[in-house]
């Protein structure tokens, strides 16, 4: 046989064990191995039963996903699913390890499955834009009923096998020795005469119409429409099982996964799926491993970012040591710590008990002494560079050999920082967004004298507590700040033609942004880097007035404990205008249109992201995509900027920079990188290796 499969026949029963570690995934020719072996093993007429595992500690991880898009070899994976579920001879598949999405699919379509305790099962393609394509959305219901089906279907969350509601999919779930327990399993078949069960004809969970529609409408009710085709598509799969002859259902779903794979949705999630994985393929990890981080030290100051910080290292099983240069910050660090625990508590997230071990684990100490042990230090007092520069100074004769200072800052000015140290290649800069938004960007600042072992150090301590972080050069704003500035100032520009601040953010928050440009601007402060950077004037005008932002409850919004999120401000509109008419710039004749709107704004990210790539700050438009997606509210489905700026075409975009650079504004001088792209005939995806 094929050495993706070892093919072997014991005591009258074939055992099909795919042998391609660590994951199993069903390529084209696994697909073709499998297939083979059971026309041989169903010809061989002293074969009574069929077994179906993995080698190694999985059992399979899915479908090749890199076939995605392009034309499928036979067997595709429906071929296979019906040939094993319409043999005449009983397959049983013994399952192990994480049974994943395709590899789901094909254990839904053997007549018996045997599990070790330890199992679990997830089907992430909902993630990637797609659907199951090889009839799962028709064999989970007639298994698990529709709740169940969909929980798995559209969550794309990992699920023990032994969970009551999962285990109705398994016949037997073993401690160990899951081979042989198959085995055992197939033999009885064998002596009981227990024949193949096609799950096509299974019942169980479909019986019930009326709580199978209300599973149904349960998760119809839970999903938004903006960005969840797959997911509307599954549930309408799943809707038709019981009303659908199996195969009439297996072919709808066919169709409408085919659909959802050509769609742009399905191409941008897929690409950021990507992305995310190339975000984490850094230089330095090359060059230097890691450095154990177990426990962290966080010097905090007023603001909340030190103490988002320190939650997430307690709950991700690191100790913490806080400190700070005023007691009242440390004060106040705790009190949110303390105030974001309760919550938890309080909503059933997390238990007390868990609650109470976490704050064991958290230190205050008023003296930076206590940061002594500490493999990590994260400076996040946030009042500039000056007084970084002074407790990086002080922290260099106290941490030990080897601990990495990690600078939170915006501005990204880690070079005089890390020369007052002895040691400067154990500085790095990074930057998390703080929005007000559950986000999960970071920005790691890489500057000259940073070494590979303290970037490594910190990219993959930033991983472990749960944020995705992107690599960049210093440069005041980073990524995410100059992109998001770009969006800012290009929002501000349309108000000379006579758009509306808060009409502006509608069309952006209905395109798919979190929030609109304005609400960004009072999220980040208006006097943020990549604001300056952008030279948004307006934000600079209304900062000068006193209206800083959100924090200070005034700037584009007015914010309340009525409102938290912003209303209106009358008195914002008044100093607008006022400020038009004392600089009426001039702007190309661009039409206020919904279509302008997010075509100004999705130019202007796009010109500013080429300018970073030019500068080498970002070192892949994926890298802008993912720091966008994870720190500022754009889009996961349209891709990230510059994934939506190829979808939209780069032509139109780079002829609609030019219009408004007419007027010879130099923010709006088109990048040169547009031009090679198109003369090329390609995308910013081009760049991405």
């Amino acid at each position: 046989m094929s050495q993706l499969l070892d093919y072997t026949v014991e005591g009258g029963v074939a055992i099909l064990s795919m042998n391609h570690p660590p994951t199993n995934v069903l390529t084209a020719e696994m697909r073709s191995a499998v297939f083979d072996a059971l026309q041989d093993a169903l010809a061989d007429k002293m074969v009574g039963a069929i077994v179906l595992l993995g080698a190694g500690a999985e059992f399979s991880a899915g479908r090749d996903y890199s076939e995605l898009g392009k034309p499928i070899a036979h067997p595709n994976l429906s071929e296979l699913c019906t040939a094993i579920e319409t043999s005449g001879k009983p397959v049983v598949a013994g399952l192990s390890g994480a049974v994943m999405g395709g590899g789901l699919e094909l254990a839904w379509a053997c007549h018996y499955r045997v599990a070790l305790s330890s199992v679990r099962v997830a089907m992430p393609e909902v993630a990637l834009g797609v659907m199951p394509g090889a009839g799962g959305t028709q064999r989970a219901p007639r298994l698990l009923g529709a709740d169940t089906a969909l929980n798995i279907l559209l969550s794309g969350v990992m699920m023990p096998i032994t969970a009551d509601a999962v285990s109705g999919m398994v016949d037997e779930i073993v401690e160990d020795e899951l081979r042989e327990a198959t085995i055992v399993f197939a033999l009885t078949c064998i002596a009981k005469y227990m024949p193949a069960r096609p799950t096509s004809d299974a019942t169980g969970g479909i019986a019930d119409f009326q709580a199978f529609q209300a599973g149904v409408n349960k998760w119809e009710k839970r999903i938004e429409p903006r960005g969840q085709d797959a997911a509307l598509v599954i549930i309408e799969c799943v809707k038709a099982a019981p009303l659908l002859p199996f195969e009439v259902g297996v072919e709808f779903e066919r169709e409408r996964f085919e659909a959802l794979v050509s769609s742009d949705q399905s191409c941008a999630l897929r690409h950021v799926a990507l992305a995310e994985r190339r975000a984490t393929r850094l230089p330095e990890m090359h060059q230097a491993e890691p450095r154990p981080v177990n426990s962290v030290g966080v010097v905090v100051g007023a603001d909340r970012v030190g103490a988002d910080l320190a939650l997430a290292a307690l709950q991700h099983g690191l100790t913490v040591v806080l400190t700070a240069q005023v007691p009242a910050a440390l004060e106040l660090a705790q009190r949110r710590i303390d105030a974001a625990l309760q919550r938890m508590v309080t909503s059933g997230r997390m238990e007390d008990v868990a609650s109470r071990e976490m704050l064991a684990g958290l230190r205050a100490e008023t003296d930076f002494v206590a940061l002594s042990r500490a493999d990590l230090v994260i400076e996040a007092v946030g009042q500039g560079r000056e007084i970084s520069r002074q407790i990086a100074a002080q922290l260099d004769g106290i941490v030990k050999d080897g601990a990495v200072i990690a600078v939170h800052d915006d501005a990204a000015q880690i070079g005089p920082v890390a020369q007052a140290t002895g040691s400067p290649q154990d500085v790095v800069g990074f930057y998390v967004p703080n929005l007000h938004l559950r986000t999960s960007g970071a920005e790691v600042a890489v500057g000259k004298s940073t070494g590979p072992a303290a970037v490594a150090t910190l990219f993959a301590a930033l991983s472990a507590i749960g944020f995705l972080p992107v690599r960049a050069k210093t440069y005041s704003g980073l990524i995410g700040q100059n992109v998001i500035g770009a969006c800012i100032r290009a929002a501000e520009d349309l108000l000379h033609i006579g758009a509306d601040p808060y009409e502006i953010d509608r069309v952006m928050h209905k395109w798919g942004m979190t929030l609109g440009p304005f609400q960004v601007a009072d999220a980040l402060g208006l006097n943020a880097p990549g604001l300056r950077t952008a030279q948004a004037g307006i934000s600079t005008v209304l900062y000068r007035m006193g209206r800083e932002g959100r924090g200070a409850q005034r700037g584009w919004y007015q914010y309340s404990q009525e409102h938290p999120f912003g209303a209106a401000d009358a008195d914002t509109l008044r100093i607008v205008q006022a400020a038009l008419e004392e600089d009426p710039k001039p702007v190309s004749n661009v039409g206020v249109r919904d279509v302008d709107i997010e075509k100004t704004c999705l130019a202007a990210m796009a010109n500013a992201g080429a300018r970073l790539l030019r500068m080498g700050v970002a070192a892949k438009p994926s890298d802008i995509d993912v720091a966008m997606i994870h720190g500022f509210g754009f889009p996961r489905w349209l891709g990230g900027p510059m994934q939506a700026a190829d979808d939209h075409g780069l032509v139109d975009l780079r002829n609609h920079v030019r219009k408004l650079a007419e007027q010879g504004d130099m923010f709006w001088k088109p990048e040169s990188l547009f031009d090679t792209l198109i003369k090329n005939g390609r995308g910013f995806g081009a760049l991405n290796g």
